[in-house]
């Protein structure tokens, strides 16, 4: 029997360095399909690293993505916790107006169609997001910059959706699958830099800081080729 642990065999599928060079993964990302999936995922790396290194926000955690919850990342400021979807730029879409300013949109739906409950008690299935069902859209100006900056936008600021295919009822509560960004950024517009004026309002926000993650346990993989250790979680087993 070989003596291999159950820590090994993870780290030789989650720590890249065991199956990948660099210069492979930078030829795997450049196929487009690919390329748009790990960029989403670096820009919710560096919002993180914004979190810690800018606002000294240390107390965040990121979502599973198969739990399809209502938001990317929750993070907890002066006894608040907050819901942030951290949505990039549709490249493909990024246009000039003839007095040079950039016109773009943040892709904001989720990826599947799930059923969502209204308001009023009414449920559907769709890709829109519900109005309020997180507190802050994010999005980035890296595209324009080449550095990865980001603004800010209040779900309750947010376009409403006008596809017709719902009715003028439900439109009134779910959010449009895209929201316009300008570059430079027109504050008039609702997105700002600035995060900490936006958590100032007080209908944003839960005061309910329970932790979710109780059921699970961390192994910590230590890797002496990488910079960092792994984390791995798995569920707690139940006491009999």
């Amino acid at each position: 029997m070989p003596q291999i642990t159950l820590e090994e065999i993870l780290a030789n599928v989650i720590d890249p360095t065991r199956w990948a060079v660099p210069e492979t993964l930078i030829e795997v990302i450049k196929i487009s399909s690919l390329r748009g999936m790990v960029y989403g995922y670096v820009a919710e790396y560096e919002f993180t690293r914004y979190l810690r290194e800018t606002l000294n926000i240390t107390e965040y955690t990121r979502d599973d993505d198969h739990k399809k919850t209502k938001s990317d990342l929750n993070f907890v400021y002066n006894g608040k916790r907050y819901s942030v979807q951290v949505k990039c730029l549709q490249t493909t879409l990024i246009k000039q107006r003839a007095d040079g300013v950039f016109k773009a949109v943040a892709q904001n739906d989720a990826s599947d169609r799930r059923r969502v409950k209204l308001p009023n008690g009414e449920e559907l299935e769709t890709t829109c997001y519900v109005a309020g069902e997180y507190d802050i859209l994010a999005s980035t100006v890296q595209p324009f910059t080449g550095k990865w900056q980001f603004i800010f936008k209040k779900n309750k600021d947010l376009r409403r959706s006008q596809y017709r295919g719902y009715t003028v009822e439900q439109r009134k509560y779910l959010l449009a699958t895209q929201e316009p960004v300008t570059y430079p950024i027109d504050e008039s517009s609702g997105w700002t830099y600035d995060l900490l004026r936006l958590l100032a309002d007080p209908e944003l926000g839960s005061t309910d800081l329970t932790d979710t993650t109780t059921d699970t346990e961390k192994i910590t993989i230590e890797n002496p080729d990488a910079e960092q250790t792994i984390i791995v979680e798995k569920k707690k087993k139940k006491r009999k």
